[in-house]
């Protein structure tokens, strides 16, 4: 049994300044919590501020580069000084691809993923963590991807930082959950963003990005461990692991990105 809800709670959010963590932003605004947002981007910030407002949220925006652990620290810790966290959940993210002309992705490409991505979820467990044991209580939630469970050719830094969030993820579920904090890792499929946009393909059971934030806020509320959506395109990637590599490399094709 998962304990009670606390109207209004305090949420943190990064990559808040658009797609998924501004849905997400949005979603808990219209519940009346507090809300902690960071993206990279300040202008597009004060723009989710500005629509969370209106849902008569108390929101309070940073421009911060998760990467950096020093500055999400002092991020974290300035949070809890006002409202400690009661769900912190850890969106931000890039992606990437190989180079156009063939070549494979760069290593600058992939760093980039893995240090933002992975990093960035590192930075944020290690920060708010302390706080949330010393209480005995909290939720952090980790936006993985099923790229993390079953990789695409054209993201293989994609891919591996987000199979370094669900492994980072469930280690530190169990390293935690003796001090009453909770650790969720969620798995989306293909959601509708301007990240996503950039890289066309078939993108087979996509969400919008709302509905995406409803089924994470509920997970999280539900404290599910790892939980992977939608169901029909999980299950077709956790049965396709049980294939030789060179017919999963036939199947996917699919999916890689379509090239001018």
């Amino acid at each position: 049994m998962h304990r009670a809800r606390k109207n209004p709670r305090n949420i943190a959010i990064t990559g808040a300044s658009s797609g998924l963590g501004r849905a997400l932003a949005m979603h808990y605004a219209k519940e009346g919590a507090r809300l902690f947002l960071t993206g990279r981007n300040m202008a597009r910030l004060q723009e989710t501020r500005l629509a969370c407002e209106q849902a008569a949220s108390d929101v309070h925006v940073s421009a911060l580069d998760l990467r950096e652990p020093a500055p999400v620290k002092k991020w974290i810790d300035e949070i809890e000084r006002q409202s400690p966290i009661d769900v912190l959940i850890a969106n931000a993210g890039v992606t990437g691809t190989h180079e156009r002309d063939g070549s494979i992705e760069t290593a600058e490409t992939a760093h980039l993923q893995i240090a933002t991505n992975l990093g960035g979820s590192v930075n944020l467990v290690t920060s708010a963590a302390p706080h949330m044991q010393a209480r005995g209580c909290g939720t952090i939630v980790l936006v993985s991807s099923l790229a993390g469970l079953q990789p695409i050719a054209d993201g293989p830094a994609y891919g591996a930082s987000k199979a370094g969030i669900i492994a980072y993820g469930e280690a530190m579920r169990q390293y935690l959950a003796d001090d009453g904090v909770f650790l969720s890792v969620v798995c989306p499929g293909y959601i509708k963003t301007p990240m996503a946009d950039q890289y066309k393909s078939w993108r087979p059971l996509e969400l919008t990005a709302e509905r995406a934030a409803e089924k994470i806020a509920r997970a999280a509320d539900r404290r599910r461990a790892l939980y992977a959506f939608p169901f029909a395109l999980a299950l077709s990637i956790r049965l396709g692991l049980l294939l030789p590599w060179q017919l999963r490399k036939y199947a996917s094709r699919k999916f890689n990105y379509i090239r001018d």
